[in-house]
Order: C-alpha cells, then sequence, then structure tokens
C-alpha cells in the first residue's frame, strides 16, 4: 500500500485491469491506522527505491506479501479455536455488512471494483438469515392493514 497522493489517499499495487483504478473511501479510523503505520515504516530502511512509499513492508524493506497476512490471522484465529479465513473473506465480510447497514449495492460494487454488479450480489454479498427476518418484519410493517 502506498501513500503517493497526499491526505486519505493510499494505492495498493496494480490491479486486475486499467479500468479498475479507482478511489477507495475508507473511515477515518482507518486512515488514522494507516498513517501511524505508515510513520512505522520510515523506522524501516527501505532497500529498493521502488518501494520508499510503501506502507506495507517487511523487515528487509520489500513489500509485505498477501501470505504473510493469512499467516498472522491462522496464528491468531488457531489460538482462539475460531475456524481459519483469508483476509479475502474478511472483503466478502465487509460486502456484506456494507448491504446490511444501507450501502447501496452500485456504491458497493464501484468501491470493489467490480464492472458487473452481479459479481458483487452474487458473490461478495452473503445475506443472513437475521437480515432475511428483518426485511420481512419491514415488509410487513409496510403493508399492514388497521
Amino acid at each position: 500500500m502506498q501513500n503517493r497522493y497526499g491526505d486519505q489517499e493510499f494505492r495498493i499495487g496494480e490491479p486486475k485491469s486499467k479500468a479498475v483504478y479507482r478511489t477507495i473511501p475508507m473511515t477515518q479510523t482507518a486512515y488514522d491506522i494507516l498513517k501511524a503505520k505508515e510513520k512505522e515504516r520510515h523506522t524501516i530502511k527501505v532497500l529498493d527505491f521502488r518501494y520508499k512509499d510503501f506502507v506495507f513492508i517487511n523487515r528487509k524493506g520489500m513489500p509485505t506479501k498477501n501470505s504473510t497476512y493469512d499467516s498472522a490471522i491462522y496464528k491468531i484465529v488457531d489460538k482462539a479455536g475460531i475456524p481459519r479465513f483469508s483476509m479475502h473473506t474478511l472483503r466478502h465480510t465487509f460486502a456484506a455488512r456494507a448491504i446490511e447497514a444501507g450501502m447501496k449495492p452500485k456504491t458497493l460494487q464501484e468501491i470493489l471494483g467490480h464492472a458487473n454488479i452481479g459479481v458483487t450480489m452474487n458473490l461478495y454479498v452473503h445475506i443472513t438469515e437475521d437480515e432475511k427476518e428483518k426485511e420481512i418484519k419491514k415488509f410487513e410493517q409496510a403493508f399492514k392493514i388497521g
């Protein structure tokens, strides 16, 4: 992740296609965490100039691999007795929770960088049983007679 564009804009590697370059909004909390990580990163000597603006680099000054984060998550969840999941699973969780919180599907599609809304809704948004019940109750209230 790089902070190349100033305030509250970070960039992560190359996207799958040039068409999905996008600015991804983030919460203030996420931004504050990334800024703190960026400051911490300056204590590590970067060996390759191409990575000087990267936020996430390893102790050797190279970009951190995705598998490093998965390994860290595995250690935590194994210790807690929770089933394993990957960083990518958190992307799916974000999508489901965003829809549950009322985010418009089109907005979510753009944040996730999907060309097709079907990918967003069919592969990323997982509706819970609680969400189904909540929606049925809203429907019932809207059409309540008497």
